[in-house]
């Protein structure tokens, strides 16, 4: 008897943990307790566990859990194996069952053990009637959406465990009726959504991207609206997110948007759309102009490039002159990150320089940022990699020489204000477009100290950069009650762009568009009068004053470039 009590206690015992049984022994210990149902057996010192309950090759009695739904036990194409019957996966017959379990969850097939299944099964009493039971489904599938669990998430034996012992009324639904219960909730979002659109006084622009899964190469396109709500607050919100099977052609895309917003019945009243620099983007903004003038005979729509994916490619295009630095960089940061041992060692190194220890950062190739956090990540780890290159070989090599480090600083600093920029012009809850016009003043003032001075190792990064930037978007910069002229350096050329606006002006106030004269009813009273107070406590001629309409009556857009710049004024309430 001590010898069989050895072996049950033995790492080396074929019994699982999950298996379904209980071992008892009583002062005779004369059965065993499985399932809770008594075995009348009597045990001979001699045997061993195995051959206490040879009635199985793995762990379960004969055959008695639920995997055997979805394995073959033994078959003659390959005895002396349990075989997966979803993808033919071969284990030995000895395989535990909690092992083939495991491998049935690969292939999203939740097997409980009958004693689980029992007792999931006998919480359900008094169910709840059906339209207790519908709220609940809906704060479920909400709980499922919003925090991107898996479907298979109900079946699970711990979940329904969890939710019979707080709320034993509720029926769980299985996998397949959440699919259709998040499936309905969808559409009746999407109509909601095509009603509250139709309420929506004023247009639209989009904003569309296209990026593939890395895990399984599936791509999609992704649609933002954005525009002014009746309170004059920019509101944006996902509008559609299209898988897309096919080509990645500038038609095909242009096709894709156009049914959406066919769909949501908003096509005549799309203004923009902005998106990144790839030539099928290009082509695509160019079919949905041709398409709208076609249909509506509607001239203003504009295609925008993003001016962050815009500096984006000029500052790629500078780094490739001081890749030499960026690949040393790189190489050390993926050898430091591999190991476990330079890990620590840098981790202790950074305590003797009293540095607060951060991980080095790897960069991606399509952010361009992310290569300036990493160079300016190393550049706060430098007292420590230099000891830490001191005490390895492999470290030294890679580590970079006194001019790569000053290189790596100049390249920090010229990139800086381009990160800044980056961040501010990819926000969303604020218009940027208006902003454009300065931030490129701004970098390309930046960018000119770097190429005057003959002391800075990267001169040539500046030069490259600052001739990638275009100098665009400058009517919206004029219209931001905060730039108004002060962006021009030249008369004459803002002289220029000024009678441009005028044109469009009269075009957009003569135009019988329905859309225009509501946004013109619902402008508020309080921003034209913050405007006419500042006009009337102006005692002399604004630096920015322009020759006024040679209309008798004076336009809005007059008494807008009359009043002198307010850096504290909302660019919306105009």
């Amino acid at each position: 008897m001590e010898e069989i009590e050895k072996e049950l206690l033995s790492e080396e015992t074929v019994i699982s943990d999950d298996d379904e049984y209980n071992l008892e022994y009583f002062n005779n210990r004369e059965y065993i307790n499985f399932n809770n149902q008594e075995w009348d057996y009597d045990i001979n010192p001699n045997e061993s566990i195995s051959q206490i309950f040879q009635g199985s090759e793995t762990s379960s009695l004969v055959g008695a859990s639920t995997v055997w739904l979805y394995f073959d036990k033994n078959p003659p194409s390959a005895p002396g194996f349990n075989v997966c019957k979803r993808c033919s996966f071969k284990y030995k017959s000895t395989t535990s069952v909690t092992t083939l379990r495991r491998h049935l969850e690969k292939h999203q097939i939740n097997v409980p053990t009958k004693k689980y299944t029992k007792v999931v099964e006998n919480k359900n009493q008094d169910p709840f009637e059906k339209n207790q039971q519908e709220e609940h489904d809906n704060c479920l599938i909400q709980w499922l959406i919003c925090d991107l669990q898996p479907f298979i998430i109900v079946e699970n034996y711990y979940f329904k465990k969890f939710i019979n012992f707080f709320c034993p009324r509720y029926t769980i639904p299985n996998r397949h009726k959440v699919k259709d219960l998040i499936t309905d909730s969808f559409n009746i979002q999407r109509n909601q959504i095509k009603n509250e659109l139709c309420k929506i006084v004023g247009r639209f622009s989009l904003t569309a991207d296209m990026w593939s899964c890395s895990i399984n190469q599936e791509s999609f396109l992704s649609l933002t609206l954005h525009y002014i709500n009746s309170d004059w607050k920019l509101c944006n919100f996902l509008l559609d997110i299209i898988p897309f099977n096919i080509s990645h052609t500038g038609i095909n895309i242009s096709n894709e948007i156009m049914r959406v917003l066919q769909e949501f019945n908003i096509s005549n009243r799309i203004i923009a759309l902005t998106t990144d620099n790839e030539s099928a983007m290009v082509v695509c903004g160019r079919e949905i102009a041709s398409s709208f003038d076609n249909e509506f005979s509607m001239m203003t729509f504009s295609h925008y490039r993003c001016a962050g994916h815009v500096l984006n490619l000029g500052v790629k295009q500078g780094l490739k002159l001081v890749d030499a630095a960026v690949i040393k960089v790189r190489k050390l940061s993926k050898t430091i990150k591999k190991s476990t041992r330079i890990n620590n060692a840098l981790k202790q190194f950074c305590e003797l320089k009293k540095i607060h220890h951060l991980k080095p950062i790897l960069d991606i190739e399509i952010r361009w940022n992310s290569t300036y956090y990493m160079l300016k990540r190393f550049v706060e780890l430098e007292p420590a990699l230099n000891l830490l290159a001191a005490d390895d070989e492999l470290i030294k090599s890679l580590c970079p020489i006194n001019s790569e480090w000053t290189a790596i600083k100049d390249t920090i600093s010229l990139l800086e204000p381009l990160e800044k920029a980056t961040r501010y012009l990819s926000g969303i809850s604020y218009p940027t477009m208006r902003e454009v016009r300065l931030v490129y003043i701004g970098i390309q003032s930046h960018l000119k100290r770097f190429e005057e001075n003959d002391n800075n190792t990267q001169r040539e990064v500046a030069k490259v950069i600052s001739s990638k930037i275009d100098k665009n978007s400058i009517t919206s910069a004029i219209l931001d009650p905060r730039n108004k002229l002060e962006i021009f350096t030249d008369e004459t050329n803002a002289r220029q762009h000024i009678q441009t606006i005028y044109k469009i002006y009269k075009e957009r106030a003569n135009s019988s568009n329905a859309s225009f004269t509501d946004q013109k009813q619902h402008s508020p009273k309080s921003a034209r009068q913050y405007f006419l107070q500042l006009q009337k406590e102006t005692s002399q001629t604004p630096a920015n004053e322009v020759t006024p309409n040679a209309e008798s009556e004076k336009t809005e857009l007059d008494y807008y470039l009359a009043i002198l710049n307010d850096e504290e004024a909302d660019p919306l309430l105009w």
